[in-house]
């Protein structure tokens, strides 16, 4: 996938849109410094694009009852194509799953997996990662504390970027 041409504006709504997605279009073109029209138009061509690709809340997961969090490396037996998709196609039917990266190294795929607790994620282990298509090996690394994470992707070099 090709990246998309941006400029400095573009780059300045995006960084706005990410950390305030509910943001008003008067208010974001104030920001900018546009009109309105011309900055909903720009909005409109980076979702028509695809760079923005939709909106959401963060959730604070302890309080919706997912406090527990695991990075799961998963190898498959083999790599043959129709596994592959049969795999693919399972993991995303698993709520729980709220990343799931081809890899290399040590494993073929990483896993994020939320659970209430650590009986709770036994069982997403025990019914539903272990049953999944074709997996020789799972290993678990929990988490202890959360040091960063963030949604944000910086688009704007700093360095050569000017507001």
């Amino acid at each position: 996938m090709e990246s998309v041409k941006l400029d400095n504006i573009d780059k300045q709504i995006i960084e706005i849109l990410q950390q305030e997605g509910r943001i008003a279009n008067n208010e974001l073109a104030k920001r900018i410094g546009l009109t309105t029209t011309p900055t909903l138009e720009r909005v409109r061509r980076l979702e028509r694009e695809g760079v923005v690709e939709g909106y959401s809340a963060h959730i604070n997961k302890e309080k919706v009852g997912k406090g527990f969090t695991a990075f799961v490396t998963v190898t498959l037996s083999v790599h043959q194509l129709n596994l592959l998709e049969e795999f693919t196609a399972a993991i995303q039917e698993i709520p729980e799953i709220l990343s799931c990266y081809n890899t290399t190294g040590e494993g073929d795929f990483l896993l994020q997996v939320v659970a209430k607790d650590t009986k709770d994620y036994e069982q997403i282990l025990r019914m539903k990662l272990a049953t999944l298509p074709d997996v020789m090996r799972v290993h678990t690394s929990i988490v202890l504390s959360t040091i960063k994470e963030q949604s944000i992707i910086p688009v704007k070099d700093h360095d050569r970027d000017k507001e």
